[in-house]
């Protein structure tokens, strides 16, 4: 997939320091961090990026236009408030397949990777924000003024996704339904408790984990499955004959002073919905909020079955949580072991006892996953693996070790004062 280098950005300093600085995204990417660390600072400027790279591609927009008035920085990256963030000495480099992006010195620079963008595959990028809860809580969103434009942004793909979501979903946490009024636009759980007593509320009265939870899982869900249904591998509209007339008819838009900007917009963007998004960016911010270990292991499997949904489909997540990671590495060896028992005289068996430990849709090969640490000293280290599985040894689990030792020490002291 694409690279990412960052140095002196926010509370990045030196970055990823191992082998050429830059960073790998793959098929599940995960940053690890104590709070201020630059997990979410890593995660929108990939978002940026990304989306850049897209609306270069498209000829949406190009790179005169990205790079005058110094738009990267107060137009594209203060869209994810990272305006702020930038340095005298601050480094960025963004390697993709079509584009590479490099702002250094307080300039940007931005090179096409022609003839090779043809493999390009243009991405549904989408940036879910840890304040999403917030638009669950509150029953008309579309009232408040100053949220931040990413909210915004996740908010007109929630409510598209709430309108195309099967009339009383079964959630899979919480023997819940999601039942969406159309005519009214009020969302609503309806269940029982584990008492059985019923229940149907409106999503803004819900618990904190549902109106993380249903926010997260119905964009996901809509997102993926809308690039599932058009996913035509046989099909490739993004090289030959009709790529060059197309980008041809953009260059022509581009190049017509007589033609309004607004009128230029338009046409360009007519023209760039002809680029049929083939792949599912899917990047979220601390997945586990508010959920309990095991609705976190759900929520966790039903983001890699959308990653495993599409070829080329991806998943970046920023997590506080070690069960992330644990239950990460469950999907690993999921995948490993489904390899082996393949070959088994047993494998039928085998196969449905893996199945009710990870769901075969969740699984994902070693090769495609990569966990990256980042310090208080700003800089960010690769999770190191053994056998192909993330390490123990993070500070996600040394923190609970560490709450574990705390106690022996009290024990060992209650127990000196026992003995006098």
């Amino acid at each position: 997939m694409s690279k990412l280098k960052v140095q002196n950005f926010g509370p990045i300093t030196s970055g990823f320091t191992e082998g050429d600085g830059f960073m790998d995204f793959r098929k599940v990417t995960v940053f690890i961090g104590n709070q201020g660390t630059g997990k979410s600072s890593v995660a929108k400027l990939f978002s940026t990026c990304s989306w850049l790279e897209k609306a270069l591609f498209q000829g949406r927009i190009t790179s005169d236009y990205v790079i005058k008035y110094n738009r990267f920085v107060k137009e594209y990256c203060a869209y994810q408030n990272l305006k702020n963030y930038f340095r005298d000495d601050t480094i960025i480099e963004y390697r993709g397949r079509a584009y590479t992006i490099i702002y250094r010195d307080r300039k940007l620079e931005i090179h096409a990777m022609l003839p090779h963008a043809p493999a390009y595959q243009v991405p549904q990028v989408m940036y879910v924000p840890a304040e999403r809860n917030f638009l669950s809580a509150v029953d008309d969103p579309d009232k408040l003024k100053g949220l931040p434009k990413s909210l915004v942004t996740f908010w007109d793909e929630l409510r598209q996704a709430q309108r195309e979501t099967p009339t009383d979903f079964v959630l899979p946490i919480g023997n819940a339904r999601f039942v969406f009024d159309k005519s009214n636009k009020i969302a609503r759980l309806v269940g029982h408790t584990s008492g059985n007593v019923s229940y149907r509320l409106r999503l803004s009265e819900a618990s904190s984990g549902f109106q993380s939870f249903v926010p997260l899982l119905l964009v996901s869900r809509y997102l993926a499955g809308s690039i599932s249904r058009e996913y035509d591998p046989s099909r490739s509209e993004l090289s030959g004959e009709a790529l060059q007339k197309l980008r041809a008819q953009i260059a022509q838009i581009l190049a017509n002073d007589k033609l309004v900007p607004e009128v230029q917009q338009r046409a360009l963007e007519e023209l760039s919905s002809q680029f049929r998004n083939e792949t599912f960016l899917n990047i979220v911010e601390e997945p586990e909020q508010n959920l309990f270990p095991k609705s976190q292991q759900i929520m966790l499997y039903q983001l890699l079955e959308f990653a495993n949904t599409t070829p080329g489909n991806a998943l970046v997540l920023t997590t506080h949580s070690p069960y992330i990671i644990n239950y990460l590495t469950l999907a690993i060896k999921a995948e490993e072991v489904r390899r082996e028992v393949g070959a088994a005289a047993q494998s039928a068996r085998l196969l449905k006892k893996l199945e009710a430990i990870v769901p075969k849709q969740a699984a994902v090969a070693a090769t495609d996953v990569v966990v990256y640490e980042l310090n208080e000293l700003g800089q960010i280290a690769e999770l190191p693996t053994y056998d192909g599985l993330p390490s123990d040894e993070n500070d996600l689990n040394e923190a609970l070790g560490e709450a574990n030792a705390r106690f022996s020490d009290m024990v060992e002291i209650e127990l000196a004062a026992e003995n006098g």
